[in-house]
């Protein structure tokens, strides 16, 4: 049967607005007001220039309004009149280099900006230039009540069909409007506009010129369309309108040759038009991150994943202290009678937001954008931090002051789904020079303090580190700023914080007496504590009951973990190579040598050791190629040292070997990766994204005849595994996206830490991507057994990793409080405000309901290939509860027992449960 042919064209006018990217924010915040002001007063005298689409993003209408808060009741009655369409996002982000909550919290914020302007948002997934697609966007468009998306990059690209069905890992599926490969969200503007942008009076005098382009575009789209209607793209990357368009329109529909309709309208318009046409559908799965066959601007730059990595470090710290402490930390003293932060915690939101633009977080952009995006980092950080000193002040402050006896006590929060249970760090804060370590160094190795919980069970502990006659600075309120000396003592001990709680630890102090002078009577001494003990093995061994770790004379370790008898080797090493390429790609010069630390004498030493915790610091030269020589074909002749340190800590019968490392970057183009080799026999790993852990295949398919180079990294935002079927390796990090396993014998994981570029869009580049400086990195090594960690107690145990704990002290006396938020006091010593028993459900937000100050929300998701059921346990009794939508819209009330709630989740399912407490 033949072919329908497009009968109707709508056309879409929109401009593509990047807030920052070749130009600063500033520069492209210009160009908008002055767009904008052309828009407003030509859609108010010409109404037959109808519709406009504000690209998806409502952060352009304040930043509009920042510079002309006179045109806001000009500009409300164009969105209420339907004719300037708005929302759904707060900003368009990148899909890979953010969090799943923050992909969330992007489109709460767009849609309730939205309605503020007294209408809905544009319900789209409007994701026209994102650098692929994670596979859980359709099951959170949907969540928005959002049944379609309109797409790009990430596709094949061989004449792809206009419409798609792209389902989603939990099968939910959205309509996806597939944008052709050359010209994307830009056809109609590169067909129709752009060819005569520079003539005067172009189209009325070149009408067969438009016909005959015109009939072009119909050419192109006819192979793509799957109905007789079709969508065409009015507009680019910071286009103004083009005021002759409703003449154009009209003029093009009345020609004969074409016989098609062109219609100015909204995209909603057209989807609505659509639905009723739709047939049988290709169905794509899951992440759309496929290599371009071929097509003019359709590729994924994939090594955005490490462009300007402290720019992904930065963000994920700062996404963490919101979604892992403010919010839960918000909730546990707002049940205690403490105001919930709401308004600081969407103002931290809205500066980390503000960073997640593609052309931002992927760190693609000139120098001048990447500068301004650490001040929103720190904004948010110093917001948060700020909130989060208040929440534990609160809870340490309101503790019941009988069961503390007097004594100096420091409490323990853990803000995580997991109850923390085993060793960890924390700092005590005692007056300067009031301990035996600090006042007699010399003759005695020890503390004259002893720790114990809230049952008065003593519990040993282990000095790490001291230090003396530091500040501590604090502000009684209604008074001035007040400083006092204390010595911070590091200490690791075990101890138990239970679930999204705190536990309370008290210091009972020991005086040491020395005798006068000339006195003969032995003088009164109380022993300090010591708690001796070790690690490890030999000079280079250590053994902490579940991991043996060996460092070899160049700096790798071997690993043997202790339940399994899994042997691995050569974890550690590190691998420089060239990089000519800029933000968006890694590039090798044809004369790529590649420098490996396997011949490098290292210095190994123990920082300290002790019963509980371990550190072994591995220190070495790595001397790589200055940069590149100007014709780029080949490293430089002269070479730098690389100095490079790595501290290894293990932890008393932790599975986890814990690292961090420091780079003293001297060297320019070239990219640093750290390999560990796995040894699995396998054909697959997996990597998590937000909501999901993909499954990726380790050998490649042949692609050498497609336009571009294949794919040689992937993209996971903190875990990467490898197993066998029974035993696995896993390598957990922070702020780290870009990692690949490699096809050989070893199946080697490479981590990227970081890439050197000099090379910037549209300038002479600078030297801002180069990061000549000092970097750090956190990753964890993980050996497990598969059938008792895999997959979604890995997904905790690394959501506990990049949470952490923290502590706060609470010396005796008087109590100073800082701020004028009081309650009844009498907390006990140990609290849980919500526990949760699936093995399978993940916890990814506890906070304040958006619209609703008595109500609270906690999100879970299911990572795992079955359905997960578990009880929600509070700490107070239920008055109500009910599943709610991403929107948090309800859905179902939910029964309620008493303090518990049962939940059901599939396989990959994210849920949304809505709760009020008594």
């Amino acid at each position: 049967m033949e072919k329908k042919r497009i009968e109707k064209m709508y056309v879409l006018s929109q401009t593509h607005w990047d807030r920052e990217w070749y130009q600063d924010f500033q520069s492209f915040r210009t160009r908008l007001v002055y767009m904008m002001d052309e828009l407003i007063d030509y859609m108010e005298q010409n109404a037959d220039y109808r519709f406009f689409t504000m690209d998806g993003q409502t952060i352009m209408l304040d930043d509009y309004l920042e510079i002309r808060p006179e045109n806001r009741d000009r500009l409300q009655r164009l969105i209420q009149d339907n004719r300037i369409a708005i929302g759904p996002w707060y900003v368009m982000p990148d899909e890979f280099l953010v969090s799943g909550e923050s992909l969330i919290r992007n489109l709460l914020r767009g849609i309730r900006d939205a309605r503020s302007w007294g209408v809905e948002a544009m319900l789209s997934g409007y994701v026209t230039d994102m650098f692929g697609h994670n596979s859980q966007l359709p099951q959170i468009l949907r969540g928005f009540g959002i049944d379609n998306a309109v797409l790009f990059r990430g596709f094949r690209g061989d004449a792809d069909p206009a419409e798609i069905w792209w389902e989603g890992a939990d099968g939910s599926r959205v309509l996806g409007l597939k944008l052709d490969e050359d010209r994307s969200y830009s056809d109609f503007y590169f067909a129709l506009r752009w060819p005569f942008y520079d003539r005067d009076n172009a189209y009325e005098e070149h009408q067969d010129e438009l016909m005959e382009r015109a009939m072009m575009l119909m050419e192109y789209k006819n192979k793509r369309a799957t109905t007789t209607i079709a969508l065409s793209m009015d507009g680019v990357d910071h286009v103004e309108i083009e005021p002759q368009l409703p003449w154009m329109l009209k003029t093009l529909s009345e020609n004969k040759k074409l016989n098609v309709q062109f219609v100015h309208a909204h995209l909603e318009t057209y989807l609505q038009d659509l639905r009723g046409k739709v047939g049988d559908l290709r169905v794509y799965k899951g992440e759309q991150k496929e290599l371009a066959y071929n097509g003019l601007n359709n590729w994924v730059p994939e090594n955005t994943l490490s462009s300007r990595v402290h720019l992904k470090q930065h963000n994920q710290h700062c996404e963490n202290l919101i979604e892992k402490w403010a919010e839960p930390l918000g909730v546990m003293t707002a049940l205690e009678g403490r105001t919930y932060s709401k308004s600081f915690i969407k103002k931290a939101w809205e500066f980390v937001l503000q960073n997640h633009p593609h052309d931002s977080i992927c760190g693609c952009s000139i120098d001048q954008v990447h500068q301004d995006m650490i001040y929103r980092f720190d904004q948010s950080r110093l917001i948060s931090e700020q909130m989060i000193y208040e929440q534990m002040s609160y809870i340490s402050n309101h503790l019941n002051e009988e069961q503390l006896g007097g004594n100096h006590a420091f409490t323990v929060f853990n803000p995580s789904q997991s109850s923390v249970e085993g060793i960890f760090e924390v700092e005590l804060s005692l007056p300067a020079n009031s301990d035996v370590s600090v006042t007699m160094k010399n003759s005695l190795n020890g503390t004259s303090f002893r720790i114990y919980d809230a049952e008065h069970n003593e519990i040993p502990y282990q000095l790490l580190t001291i230090q003396t006659n530091s500040m501590h600075l604090y502000r009684p309120y209604r008074e001035l700023p007040r400083g006092e000396a204390v010595d911070r003592f590091r200490i690791a001990m075990p101890g138990k914080v239970p679930a999204f709680g705190y536990s309370v630890y008290t210091l009972e102090r020991y005086t040491i007496e020395n005798h006068a002078p000339l006195e003969y009577s032995a003088p009164k001494l109380i022993a300090p504590v010591r708690y001796p003990g070790s690690m490890q093995m030999d000079e280079h061994t250590w053994d902490n009951g579940r991991i043996r770790l060996r460092v070899t004379s160049n700096g790798t370790i071997q690993v043997t973990d202790v339940q399994t008898g899994r042997f691995y080797e050569g974890l550690l090493l590190l691998e420089d190579e060239a990089d000519i390429g800029d933000g968006w790609s890694h590039v090798s010069p044809i004369n790529n040598e590649t420098v490996r630390s396997s011949g490098v004498q290292a210095t190994i030493s123990t920082v300290y050791d002790g019963p509980y915790q371990a550190c072994i610091r591995i220190q070495l030269n790595l001397r790589v190629p200055r940069g590149i020589e100007s014709d780029e074909n080949s490293r430089s002749k002269e070479w730098v040292d690389m100095p490079i340190t790595t501290w290894v800590e293990l932890k008393k019968g932790d599975p986890i070997i814990y690292c961090r490392t420091s780079v003293h970057n001297t060297a320019r183009n070239h990219r640093l990766r750290i390999l560990f080799p796995s040894g699995l026999d396998t054909q697959h790993y997996h990597t998590s994204t937000p909501f999901d852990l993909v499954k990726r295949q380790i050998q490649r398919p042949d692609r050498s005849d497609y336009l571009r180079k294949d794919f040689e990294v992937v993209p996971h935002n903190g875990i990467v595994t490898v197993d066998d079927h029974k035993d696995g390796l896993a390598i957990y990090s922070k702020g780290l996206y870009e990692v690949v396993v490699r096809d050989n014998n070893q199946r080697t994981i490479a981590l990227t830490l970081f890439r050197s570029t000099s090379k910037e869009v549209l300038s002479d580049g600078s030297d801002g991507g180069q990061l000549l400086r000092e970097l750090e990195f956190s990753y964890a090594i993980r050996p497990f057994a598969i059938a008792e960690t895999h997959p979604a107690p890995l997904w905790k145990e690394h959501q506990q990793y990049v949470t952490g704990i923290r502590s706060l002290n609470r010396k005796p006396g008087k109590l100073y409080r800082e701020t004028q938020q009081q309650g009844a006091g009498g907390l006990s010593l140990s609290k849980s405000y919500l526990t949760h028993t699936s093995p399978a459900l993940i916890v990814s937000a506890f906070k304040q309901s958006e619209d609703h100050d008595n109500s609270y929300i906690v999100r879970l998701f299911n990572v795992t290939e079955q359905e997960g059921a578990g009880t929600l346990t509070f700490e107070r009794a239920i008055a109500s509860a009910e599943l709610v939508n991403l929107d948090e819209a309800p859905i179902a009330d939910l029964p309620v027992t008493a303090r518990e709630i049962n939940v059901t989740a599939k396989a990959k399912q994210i849920i949304t449960v809505k709760v009020t407490l008594v």
